[in-house]
């Protein structure tokens, strides 16, 4: 009788190797898609669109279950090389918010004019568009539970300086 194959070498030099956690391996892959793609600012919905996906797909990658194709197309999609998401090297990539166009222009507007309703007339477009897409970028800037107002919008636009999304205020002495 033979004796039985061993799958590597083990740490402790006799024996079988420990056997891969196959669950925490996939689990850690899928909290790394998540991150590469919450660091971009898109959803999970946005992901499976640029990934030639559907959203299910997306969510089970992130959840730890899905195929070896779906992560492939994810990587790809977030221009990321999928060997270095499985490196060890890999790291939790930098979170700076991420604005579509349109609340790029109407922040811009905003920080300028200096008020919501200034910044509708600068921009041609109704007061009610203007404010729900800053209601969007407080949720985006992480200033959404500020107090309404001038206060929140103050803290947007600094939060959004810090990030490099627009100029810093000038300052006057």
């Amino acid at each position: 009788m033979s004796a039985p194959v061993q799958s590597g070498p083990s740490p402790s030099g006799g024996g079988p190797a420990p056997s891969l956690d196959w669950d925490d391996l996939l689990a850690d892959i899928g909290d790394r898609v998540r991150a590469e793609r919450k660091a971009r600012g898109w959803s999970q919905t946005e992901l499976a669109h640029r990934a030639n996906l559907d959203r299910a797909a997306i969510r089970r990658l992130e959840d730890g279950n899905s195929t070896l194709r779906c992560f492939i197309a994810a990587c790809a999609a977030l221009q990321v090389d999928f060997a270095q998401i499985l490196s060890g090297q890999w790291q939790v990539p930098d979170l700076k918010p991420v604005l579509t166009p349109a609340q790029d222009r109407v922040l811009k507007a905003v920080a300028v004019a200096g008020s919501p309703s200034a910044a509708a007339a600068r921009l041609g477009i109704p007061l009610v568009t203007v404010t729900s897409r800053l209601s969007e970028i407080y949720r985006r800037l992480g200033v959404s539970a500020l107090r309404r107002g001038e206060e929140r919008r103050i803290a947007a636009l600094r939060v959004a300086a810090e990030h490099g999304l627009i100029a810093p205020p000038n300052r006057t002495s």
